[in-house]
This record gives C-alpha cells, sequence and structure tokens, in this order.
C-alpha cells in the first residue's frame, strides 16, 4: 500500500506538468512509511496554524444554526468553550 501510494502521490503531482499547486488535506506525516519521500518542496500547515485558520471550522454564526438544525442551541456556550471558541 505504501509503494501504491507513493507511486500515486509521484505521478500526480512530481511529475505533472499541468499541475502548479496542489493541496492534500487530511493527510498524518507518516515518518515510519514516509509516503511523501519522491516529493520535495512540501509545506505541512496543521490546524493550530495561526495563518491558515480564517480557512478551516466553522463561525459563531454556523455553529449557532447547526445547534438550531438538531434543536440542540442550549448547547451552544459548551460548544463554543469545548471547541475553543
Amino acid at each position: 500500500m505504501v509503494s501504491l501510494i507513493r507511486n500515486l502521490l509521484g505521478e500526480a503531482l512530481k511529475t505533472n506538468s499541468s499541475l502548479k499547486l496542489a493541496v492534500l488535506t487530511g493527510c498524518l506525516r507518516i515518518s515510519k512509511e514516509s509516503v511523501f519521500t519522491g516529493l520535495n518542496n512540501l509545506k505541512v500547515l496543521t490546524v493550530a496554524d495561526e495563518r491558515i485558520d480564517k480557512y478551516f471550522g466553522f463561525t459563531g454564526e454556523e455553529v449557532k444554526e447547526l445547534l438550531a438544525y438538531y434543536n440542540v442551541t442550549v448547547h451552544y456556550e459548551s460548544v463554543k468553550r469545548w471547541y475553543d471558541g
């Protein structure tokens, strides 16, 4: 599987002359298997990176809408506290 993923990423990202930039989401950096070995110029950003936090997550209004949809708006403050605002 590691070989398959490594080859897939290499073909899709490294040798694709039509590609200028790619974004991989939901990927874990696995040092032991290192499926990213053949790639270069990787920039790893985590959800804790404040430079990109405005692009991910939910706004307070979106959270209120979601809670209203499920009829649990009374839990807004605890949800806000739980997910650090």
